[in-house]
């Protein structure tokens, strides 16, 4: 009998671990969608977004700036607004499978699939076996915050961000960055986490920052420089996004039912207790195994699992001075958003050569809250298929599964500034009946052909926004808001009417930073490997 070589062996116990962390995201992803497809707070708008975004792409828009279908045909600025990689990953399957409430549910599948190989990955990276690696990718793939978010609230684009946070963040954590490779990798990871959510991406820096200050052996400037080359890898991204901030009513989403100074965690959030009560859980358990992992003999371990722990008190009341005074803690809505990366950072460094009995401890307790969410309730009504390529009047009736009228509104913050919703809905009924049955209706452009005696202006049914060109009989003219639409003077006679999309300002500046970063990394990693440092 020939005995099987040290390397096979290797390769098969790697290959056994990889299908146990996909069985188990497949199981702990997918359980919930036996009982139906996600139904929760944010299942319509990523719904909505797929099938919009693939409508775009069918009909040739490969960057939309506008979503035809939304607002009652009046239509919605929502991409801009939004990183790119979600959009551009449900649209694909949306695309693919003509079914955007099935995409949503293939993300609630993958999502922990993708969070256990990330994580274990980062973790055989820093030096864990590969049992303890596997161990913690299974822990991460089932974290509490983690599956509250995706199947609770169905925050697809928040849980995308924290499924591959480990892998994004691990080359930036002290000891490292050191050489110009996992300079380079950082700097990817970071641009990957700023093209899926923002707000991951600023509570994963802050982490990487405090991790710096709290380490013997830091690297700031390294880690700082990753940073900067990832922000301008994923320019086309962010910086449209934080602009059209500016653009659109981008002060709702730290006001009302997102105002953060009533949702930390130990204090009464009557707007939805079940979900306050999970997160409180979930806060207890990732307190208890950061306490259990500080206490590692490994300082580098020590101090990952203390920055998780300090991220977990800005869940709570202790932190509302720093919300009041430091840039960007308002806009985060929820306290209990910083969870995720502490849940994230406890884990991985749970699985640093922690001794196995503390290690599975704290393991353990990190998962225990799961117990007491509800995975399973917030689940969509049956109903007919989201597609990409239905009408908009058959868009509009499918929607309803949602619970939300036909009329498909957006989100507030994402309508532009000055727009009242209801006033311009009340204006659009005037104008449709006043102009002819339009000749292209979007999502490239908008055409009416129309007549009338005298000069005077033309109400389109399109929201007034920054991104319209608006054009007679090809010359291009300036419109202005009326009642939250578009108004086009139009002389007397026969004339045609255009409203096209265009890119705006920040997004070519975007676009043109990206490429030119792009281009310089590529020369930077040339030069590196011509003296032998890459």
């Amino acid at each position: 009998m020939i005995e099987e070589a040290p390397g096979a062996e290797r390769r098969g116990a790697r290959a056994f671990a990889l299908a146990t962390l996909v069985a188990w995201g497949l199981t702990v992803g997918g359980a919930p969608l036996l009982v139906g497809p996600p139904g929760g707070d944010d299942a319509y708008y990523h719904a909505m977004y797929a099938q919009q975004h693939a409508r775009c792409w069918k009909q040739g828009v490969a960057f939309p700036r506008w979503y035809p279908d939304l607002n009652g045909g009046l239509g919605g600025p929502e991409p801009r607004a939004r990183p790119v990689l979600p959009l551009a990953l449900h649209a694909a399957v949306a695309a693919a499978l003509d079914d955007a409430v099935a995409t949503i549910s293939l993300a609630t599948l993958v999502i922990p699939v993708a969070a256990g190989l990330a994580m274990r990955a980062a973790a055989r990276r820093r030096g864990a076996g590969n049992w303890e690696a596997t161990v913690a990718g299974a822990a991460w793939a089932a974290a509490p915050y983690l599956l509250i978010s995706l199947h609770e609230r169905t925050a697809l684009q928040e849980c995308w961000a924290l499924a591959v946070l480990p892998w994004a963040v691990e080359a930036l954590l002290p000891p490292r960055p050191f050489g110009g490779r996992e300079v380079a990798r950082g700097g990817l990871g970071f641009a990957v986490l700023l093209a899926t959510q923002l707000l991951v991406a600023y509570t994963a820096m802050a982490a990487v920052a405090a991790a710096h200050a709290a380490s013997w052996d830091r690297r700031p400037r390294a880690a700082f420089g990753a940073g900067l080359l990832g922000a301008g890898f994923a320019a086309f991204s962010w910086l449209p996004n934080l602009v059209s901030l500016r653009r659109l009513q981008g002060e709702a989403f730290a006001q009302g039912w997102f105002d953060w100074r009533g949702r930390f965690l130990f204090a009464p959030d009557a707007s939805d207790a079940e979900l306050a009560r999970h997160m409180l859980l979930a806060f207890v358990g990732v307190c208890a195994a950061g306490l259990v992992v500080a206490v590692s003999r490994r300082h580098d371990t020590r101090a990952v699992a203390a920055v998780g722990l300090v991220l977990a008190l800005l869940a709570t009341p202790l932190a509302r001075p720093l919300y009041q005074v430091v840039p960007g803690f308002a806009m985060l809505q929820f306290p209990w958003r910083w969870l995720g990366v502490a849940t994230g950072l406890v884990v991985l460094a749970a699985a640093l050569r922690v001794p196995a009995p503390r290690g599975v401890l704290a393991l353990a307790l990190a998962l225990a809250p799961v117990a007491g969410a509800d995975l399973f309730s917030a689940r969509l009504a049956s109903g007919p298929p989201l597609r990409p390529s239905d009408a908009p009047a058959a868009t509009w009736t499918s929607a309803t599964r949602f619970g939300v009228p036909p009329v498909l509104p957006s989100f507030p913050a994402a309508l532009p500034r000055g727009v009242d919703l209801r006033r311009a809905l009340g204006a659009a009924s005037a104008a449709r009946h006043a102009l002819p049955r339009p000749g292209d209706t979007g999502p490239r452009r908008w055409e009416w052909r129309v007549s009338r005696s005298s000069e005077g202006p033309f109400v389109l049914p399109l929201l007034a926004d920054d991104g319209w060109r608006t054009e007679v009989d090809g010359g291009e003219v300036a419109w202005r808001a009326a009642d939250g639409l578009v108004e086009v003077p139009v002389p007397a006679g026969t004339h045609t009417i255009v409203a096209r999309q265009v890119w705006l300002v920040e997004d070519w500046t975007a676009a043109a930073v990206s490429a030119l970063v792009v281009a310089g990394a590529l020369a930077w990693r040339r030069r590196l490997r011509a003296k032998g440092d890459w």
